[in-house]
């Protein structure tokens, strides 16, 4: 009997045929004199009838309106998680940062909520880059506009100060890597800091830092989530940031930093991977700064690591038609000459 029959029952009319028997039943009882013995059994038939007259239906049917078997196929089915000890995670972890020494990179550069390049990128649908990183600290990007291929922005860092020119404003702005103010231009907060913290996985210090491994899934799919605690200054832990592995294959899929007190500063998304010259790497990489309020996609096209980089590839002059922002001073000098 198909389980749809049970839904479009009539129930009032059904109803009124149950308690009308239940009426022309109790009726004699009442004439005989035990009505009263009767009067509660009765009372509860009338309450709870459709509930006592659709029990043998719902029985009668209860293999085609409850059971139910879904095959899936084999190739949807997660592979099955990795069992691995915290020794080997660590291994695993440490192995991908110490493998890169220098990167260079060829990449597309998407925008998402909370638009990095509010004001300035937002104008443009395929913003092709360029990525130079050397250890320990580093990075140059440039990103360029579509078809005329003109710079958009141009960074660098070495880990203590920054440079970044904005050609389409006009501007050249430096100061420290951790230096923090609102600007009402997105992309004056982007850091080079910030990507270089995507791109290069920090290693694990097996004698300062303190480790809590834990699993997690989200997706269907399981992970381990290794989380980096460090002393600060007053010897208290803090938790410095949580390192995710895919239990399908023990790949890092996602990197989250913290700052003191808890805040959180990164979010880091990694996919694709594939072999660059030996190295595994990911080719799909999903920058979040929650504090910064920007998120940035960078698709790697081409890249080649572990070669020798000009050291004169890291400087970044000031164009001459430039204003100078200096962000460690109130001050804004309209030029500075051999900057």
């Amino acid at each position: 009997m198909p389980a749809i029959w049970v839904e479009h029952i009539d129930k009032e009319r059904f109803g009124s045929t149950i308690r009308g028997f239940v009426d022309t039943l109790s009726k004699p009882l009442v004439d005989w004199g035990i009505g009263k013995l009767l009067e509660r059994p009765l009372a509860y038939i009338r309450r709870h009838w459709v509930g006592l007259t659709l029990l043998p239906v719902l029985l009668a049917t209860s293999g085609c309106a409850v059971r139910r078997t879904t095959r899936i196929p084999s190739a949807q089915l997660p592979p099955p998680a990795r069992e691995v000890s915290l020794a080997e995670l660590v291994h695993q972890s440490n192995a991908q940062s110490e493998a890169i020494r220098t990167f260079s990179a060829t990449v597309d550069l998407e925008p998402t909520a909370g638009s990095v390049y509010s004001g300035v990128i937002k104008e443009y649908h395929d913003v092709k880059g360029f990525i130079l990183v050397e250890r320990p600290a580093m990075i140059r990007m440039i990103g360029q506009a579509p078809i005329v291929r003109t710079n958009i922005f141009d960074m660098v860092s070495d880990g203590r100060e920054f440079r970044l020119s904005i050609p389409p404003k006009r501007k050249f702005i430096v100061g420290k890597s951790d230096f923090k103010r609102p600007a009402k231009n997105a992309l004056e907060n982007l850091r080079p800091q910030h990507i270089l913290e995507a791109l290069l996985i920090p290693a694990i210090d097996q004698e300062s830092d303190r480790l809590v491994l834990e699993e997690a899934e989200e997706g269907g799919r399981r992970f381990y989530v290794l989380m980096v605690l460090g002393a600060d200054e007053k010897g208290d832990l803090q938790l410095k940031r949580k390192v995710w592995f895919d239990r399908a294959n023990l790949q890092i899929s996602r990197l989250q930093l913290y700052a003191e007190g808890g805040v959180y500063l990164e979010d880091v998304g990694y996919s694709g991977y594939q072999d660059f010259g030996g190295v595994q790497y990911p080719a799909h990489i999903q920058v979040t700064r929650p504090v910064e309020d920007y998120r940035l996609t960078i698709n790697i096209l081409k890249a080649v690591f572990n070669q020798p980089i000009d050291p004169a590839k890291f400087e970044l002059q000031k164009p001459e038609d430039s204003e100078l922002v200096e962000l460690s001073s109130a001050r804004r000098p309209e030029e500075i000459r051999g900057q």
